[in-house]
């Protein structure tokens, strides 16, 4: 999701947030989930404790942007719902379900910003700052291109964040309860690098960037 057109010079930049999202999504919560089992916690114990690194993320971002950003507020105000309910139930295959809901839910916003400003370009601009922020403004307000490419990109990802929500939601019930934070995760990575490879092989090919640019120019001379 990062990275998907004009300029490299930030690429250092996008990576850097990518391995830390990977980190506190992916790695953590595994590292927690298991090592806590291993250490002898309960089940119930083990999966609330495996959600604290991606709040923690969630939370960073909140840090660094300075600001509460839409996609920021979603995912901490479904984290507390989603423990709220857990805590209700009681139930560890609710638990993992939950997030196979909320990865739906947030498929959805994605697709809902179609109409207007698509999530893929708020998170660009919200990375960005001093000149290549203002670009990717204008670039949004004078090149039909660029305002495809964002909202195809957010359709990818909306589509792809549903079929990873209903899968989620099947293995939570289906699979070995111990097995399938391991599996669910897996997966997830799966889905995360495919559309990110998608996401920037499509974005920075040489004829879309060379469009963007000549609409963007065309508008600055006019």
């Amino acid at each position: 999701m990062t990275g998907t057109h004009t300029g490299s010079g930030h690429a250092g930049s996008s990576n850097r947030l990518l391995v830390q999202g990977l980190a506190l999504n992916v790695a953590a919560p595994l590292a927690v989930f298991y090592g806590l089992r291993a250490a002898g916690v309960g089940l119930w114990w083990a999966v609330l404790a495996s959600a604290v690194p991606p709040v923690l993320e969630a939370l960073l971002t909140v840090v660094r942007e300075r600001r509460v950003g839409m996609l920021g507020a979603l995912v901490l105000a479904l984290v507390a719902l989603g423990a709220a309910l857990s805590a209700v139930t009681g139930s560890p295959r609710f638990m993992f379900a939950k997030d196979g809901w909320m990865t739906g839910i947030v498929g959805l916003v994605f697709l809902a910003t179609l109409r207007g400003q698509p999530v893929i370009h708020r998170l660009l601009s919200s990375v960005a700052r001093g000149e290549r922020r203002a670009r990717l403004e204008h670039n949004w307000q004078v090149s039909p291109t660029f305002r495809h490419l964002m909202r195809l990109l957010t359709a990818v990802w909306g589509v792809g964040l549903l079929l990873d929500s209903g899968v989620r939601v099947v293995l939570a019930y289906t699979l070995p309860v111990d097995s399938v934070m391991l599996v669910t995760t897996l997966q997830y990575v799966a889905l995360f690098v495919g559309l990110e490879v998608f996401s920037r092989r499509y974005g920075r090919r040489p004829a879309r960037i060379a469009a963007i640019r000549h609409e963007a120019a065309t508008a600055t001379a006019a």
